[in-house]
């Protein structure tokens, strides 16, 4: 395979000049403003641990990646564009069960792992019928409408609140799907395509997801003293004291 071959993926990529799709390129904007609005809610916390504060710089590589490879749309940065996409599903996908639910990182990464493995069975059976190569997300919009239900169905309250930014998410990331997979298809009479659109909705998505993690993370973590990263209900609780020992005479 040639890495530095150019690919035309997209309608508004006609020639491979630098600027050969300035909607695209440009619309990872959105990507930064959501890296920034997650910086920003996060800016006044102390000790944010990793499983929350990974959030912003990794949206901040998402922008960064699709931006070169809709600038420069070559094979090599192509990897630069869907590597750090998948990197955020399976990271914020983890660190959504630990502090959801309390699992342990093992579980968490068997849940990851999981996940991993569906989304390949779609890819090989299902994802090929979707245009544009759109099918290998189809799996993410299923587990984000999955886990915006068991939140609203659930019976844990504190949980429970914080479903209704989880089913936005997945409404927009529906519509940001259908962006993505017609775009060549409208290339006829829409020439710029709509793939930015794809980068606009997205952007918003990661905002979306990102802040009942991080308001989760502050209810529990002020419930009970842990260490950073780690969840309250995840840590073992202490042995009781030994009692005075009876005596015998």
């Amino acid at each position: 395979m040639n890495w530095t071959g150019h690919v035309y993926d997209y309608c508004e990529r006609t020639s491979p000049a630098f600027w050969g799709e300035p909607l695209d390129a440009l619309s990872n904007l959105a990507y930064l403003a959501a890296a920034g609005a997650l910086w920003w809610a996060l800016r006044r916390d102390e000790d944010v641990p990793a499983s929350v504060g990974f959030m912003p710089g990794l949206a901040a590589v998402i922008g960064a990646g699709s931006f070169a490879f809709h600038t420069l749309a070559t094979r090599w940065s192509k990897v630069l564009d869907v590597v750090p996409i998948g990197l955020f599903v399976l990271c914020y996908l983890a660190c959504y069960m630990r502090w959801f639910y309390g699992l342990s990182w093992r579980r968490c990464l068997l849940g990851v792992a999981g996940f991993i493995g569906l989304t390949a069975v779609f890819g090989v059976t299902v994802a090929g019928f979707v245009p544009n190569r759109s099918g290998i997300y189809v799996p993410v919009l299923i587990v984000l409408a999955g886990l915006a239900a068991a939140l609203a169905l659930g019976r844990d309250a504190d949980r429970s609140r914080h479903w209704p930014p989880l089913a936005g998410a997945a409404v927009v990331f529906a519509a940001a799907l259908v962006a993505r997979t017609i775009d060549r298809k409208v290339c006829a009479s829409d020439p710029e395509g709509t793939h930015f659109i794809w980068h606009l909705l997205t952007g918003l998505l990661l905002y979306l997801v990102g802040l009942p993690l991080i308001r989760r993370w502050r209810s529990v973590a002020g419930t009970a003293s842990a260490p950073p990263d780690e969840h309250p209900a995840a840590t073992p609780a202490p042995a009781p004291a030994a009692g005075p020992t009876a005596t015998t005479t």
